[in-house]
């Protein structure tokens, strides 16, 4: 075990930045973490580290032992992970991020509702924010992502919950008084609420039709875009899986439902693939819930 500890702290200094985040880490001083990387640039006669007073870096050596000493080190987490997980009581805490939206979800409310009801002692803590959660410091046991950015970093594992396409949505109220809605083509001469204008193709068979909407009420804040369109102040665009409470109660209408257009996919992303039993019962109640189809989609049929 005194042979991996060199490697581990090599390892944690470049996953890190510095010794003393590294030090942090592994529980150790920088001193001593420093003092395990000289010692295995002496036993093998090579310079890992470009040191300075500003930051660290590998030299040529050190970068061509990185990938080994990061998978040693990811070895080492899910060693851990694994004996975690052999406690199969499921109690304390999981700390949940998700987008804001996804709080409108009826998928996200079922799961939480499940959490709630068949694992009593478990209590979950949830992070609502539209930046993407950084699963790397442990801080965050499960983020929510969706979106082209969602699985950015190669390392995280993601396990696909849904797909969800957007809908073009307006409150009951807006369509009596607005413009007839019968083809894309007359999108252009309404109403608009938006996070970000509008600019994609709808498709309806082999026909398509490039919609973009240049000006409207912009919000800076997503979430609340289907809180607004609900009041009466235009179309927006809504993923699917959030607009679904709102039709089924009749607050939201779903305009051209026969046009498709493009989908999101949304993930449970885990820094780790090996989780402890209280994970992985949020994991399996998240994956179920998100995979009832939503009333949105049945409406839409």
């Amino acid at each position: 075990m005194d042979d991996l500890k060199p490697l581990l702290a090599f390892a944690a200094v470049l996953e890190h930045g510095s010794m003393n985040a590294a030090a942090q880490a592994l529980g150790m001083t920088p001193s001593a973490v420093s003092q395990h990387i000289r010692r295995l640039e002496k036993l093998h006669g090579v310079k890992l580290l470009h040191r300075s007073t500003r930051r660290l870096a590998p030299t040529d050596a050190g970068q061509a032992l990185a990938g080994h000493c990061r998978r040693l080190l990811a070895t080492m987490q899910d060693t851990r992970l694994a004996l975690s997980a052999l406690k199969t009581d499921i109690a304390g805490s999981v700390r949940l991020a998700a987008p804001t939206g996804l709080a409108n979800a009826a998928a996200f409310r079922r799961a939480l509702l499940r959490i709630a009801r068949e694992h009593p002692a478990l209590q979950i803590e949830l992070q609502l924010g539209e930046a993407l959660a950084d699963l790397r410091e442990g801080g965050i046991d499960i983020a929510l992502r969706g979106g082209e950015h969602a699985l950015d970093a190669p390392d995280l594992i993601a396990r696909k919950l849904a797909e969800w396409p957007w809908r073009i949505c307006a409150a009951p109220g807006y369509l009596k008084t607005a413009p007839p809605l019968t083809h894309p083509a007359r999108l252009d001469a309404h109403q608009w609420v938006y996070h970000q204008p509008p600019h994609f193709e709808l498709a309806r068979g082999r026909e398509r039709h490039l919609l973009s909407i240049r000006s409207g009420l912009s919000c800076n804040h997503i979430a609340a875009v289907q809180g607004l369109c609900e009041a009466g102040l235009g179309l927006a665009l809504i993923i699917e899986g959030e607009a679904a409470g709102a039709v089924q109660r009749g607050s939201l209408q779903i305009v051209l439902p026969e046009w498709q257009l493009p989908a999101i996919a949304i993930h449970a992303v885990t820094p780790h693939r090996i989780q402890s039993a209280r994970i992985a019962a949020v994991l399996r109640i998240l994956q179920e819930s998100f995979a009832e189809p939503t009333a949105a989609a049945a409406k839409a049929t």
